[in-house]
């Protein structure tokens, strides 16, 4: 799934998030609270109650005043990722392949850097990968990711996921289709984001469910609902399913936007190194 070409320049990146919330556990990531790591910050004067261990007695024998050295504090990223396992993803092998292999970058992305890591297999069949951390996870992580298969199940993704939410994490990795009401949608991103975490969202979809290009008569089938249609494919049917699609795009767009979420559309016609290492970093998800 993740070739060594792909895995090398994975660890030369670092997932990227704005705040951090407050954690027992040490991390790497330099957090703008003070602390005790090896990393100076600043001075401040001596106050009643401070620990004298702290003082620098160099600057005392200069000035005869009690400075205290501050340092800063280094905390982990708990990121976790929800991975869409419904049939409407898991029924196409590319766009099945694509968030896989997505899911899996963005782990390997955490576990090399020392952060913690979460994958929610929304709808499927394993139990969820909770709280992993460190290089050592690497191996049983991506054999967790390839044997992740879709489950049936009445819910949607986004109902599904609101079972699943890691409410200490700092940010919060959706994969899916969103190929369902988006009314459900943008409820759980609500959710989710009221547990201050920060959503990146990530649209995956064939490039013919983009940019239709068959012609004739077809029975179609819902993957999730087995319902049956007849549908004649036209050029006035793709312009119109296509002008649809743009709308409901924008609407996502539209409210990401306002409340702050990063949303990302890819598609299958796409090297998943342009989607991690140009289309992300320009948006300031990994660098």
């Amino acid at each position: 799934m993740l070739n060594s070409t792909l895995t090398k320049q994975l660890q030369t990146y670092t997932l990227q998030a704005g705040k951090l919330k407050r954690s027992w556990h040490k991390g790497t990531r330099k957090s703008t609270r003070y602390g005790a790591s090896h990393d100076f910050s600043d001075y401040r004067m001596y106050e009643q109650g401070d620990d004298l261990r702290q003082v620098d007695w160099n600057i005392f024998a200069r000035t005869q005043k009690h400075y205290i050295k501050r340092y800063l504090d280094e905390q982990e990223l708990s990121a976790s990722i929800y991975l869409d396992c419904t049939n409407s993803m898991a029924s196409s092998p590319e766009k099945w392949k694509l968030a896989k292999t997505l899911a899996a970058s963005f782990a390997y992305l955490g576990l090399s850097q020392d952060d913690r890591i979460s994958i929610i297999d929304v709808h499927g069949e394993q139990p969820p990968y909770l709280y992993r951390k460190g290089k050592g996870h690497l191996f049983q992580m991506m054999q967790y990711v390839e044997e992740i298969n879709a489950k049936e199940s009445s819910l949607l993704f986004s109902e599904a996921t609101l079972e699943h939410v890691q409410r200490k994490s700092s940010v919060s990795i959706v994969i899916s289709d969103l190929m369902e009401p988006i009314d459900s949608v943008l409820h759980t991103l609500k959710i989710i984001q009221a547990n201050r975490q920060q959503i990146y969202l990530l649209q995956v979809l064939e490039e013919d469910e983009l940019n239709p290009s068959f012609d004739g008569d077809f029975m179609l089938i819902d993957s999730e609902t087995n319902q049956e249609v007849n549908v004649t494919v036209s050029e006035f049917t793709r312009k119109n399913y296509k002008e649809k699609m743009q709308q409901r795009m924008e609407m996502l767009e539209g409210f990401c936007f306002e409340r702050g979420i990063s949303y990302l559309v890819c598609s299958t016609a796409e090297k998943v190194e342009d989607i991690l290492f140009k289309r992300m970093t320009s948006k300031g998800w990994i660098r």
